[in-house]
């Protein structure tokens, strides 16, 4: 008889990704889903579930980052304490923290679970292919006629917006236009300068260019 060795495979947490623009777990590209130089064990195809076998009992601090063939996302980092409630299969966003009487996207959910959907949502970089009928603003924010990385681009209002990268390039999305178009406030802000604001008027499912100077 053949002596054979058996290795237990054991999930210790389990990433599963949403798209931030589809609210799909369907990502429109490829992504690498590391802890330092250690990269997920495997991915399940399709569902944007990366699993890491046999960590120890920890924080963790987990990079997410698109890969090159297909820039379509900004890079996230991700804070997760395993054990995860569940040890047979500890997945975050963490389902133990939900009100299992309502749908997971219920905006009624527990705050600490809603934080978690949050975090595990991947936003667009300016690549992303949006699907045609996508109500969209972009464009570069400037300091001293170069690109500015650093810079937050927001609509006034909204809790969230879009930090830009070394190209100063930046894209907003909107799903909640009513009617042909709407006005909005566009506001770009950088630590140490001056707000740049800007009203504009939002076209259903088009597209309005703006670039933002800011002070030098």
């Amino acid at each position: 008889m053949i002596a054979t060795d058996f290795f237990e495979l054991k999930p210790s947490l389990v990433i599963q990704l949403t798209d931030g623009v589809t609210g799909s777990r369907q990502l429109a590209g490829d992504l690498d889903v590391r802890i330092g130089s250690l990269p997920a064990a495997f991915a399940k195809e399709n569902e944007s579930t990366f699993v890491f076998l046999n960590l120890p009992d920890a924080t963790y601090n987990i990079a997410v980052a698109s890969l090159a063939g297909t820039p379509y996302y900004l890079p996230r980092m991700i804070t997760v304490t395993v054990p995860l409630s569940s040890p047979l299969w500890p997945a975050f966003p963490d389902i133990g923290l939900a009100d299992l009487t309502k749908p997971l996207d219920d905006p009624s959910q527990p705050a600490a679970y809603r934080a978690q959907r949050d975090m595990a949502r991947v936003m667009p970089a300016p690549a992303y292919p949006f699907a045609a009928g996508t109500t969209l603003v972009r464009g570069m924010v400037t300091a001293g006629k170069v690109p500015l990385a650093g810079a937050l681009v927001k609509r006034s209002g909204d809790a969230s917006g879009f930090t830009t990268g070394p190209s100063g390039e930046y894209i907003l999305f909107f799903d909640d236009v009513t009617g042909r178009s709407q006005a909005a406030t566009i506001v770009a802000s950088y630590p140490g300068k001056p707000d740049v604001t800007l009203a504009i008027t939002l076209v259903r499912a088009a597209t309005v260019s703006l670039d933002l100077v800011m002070a030098p």
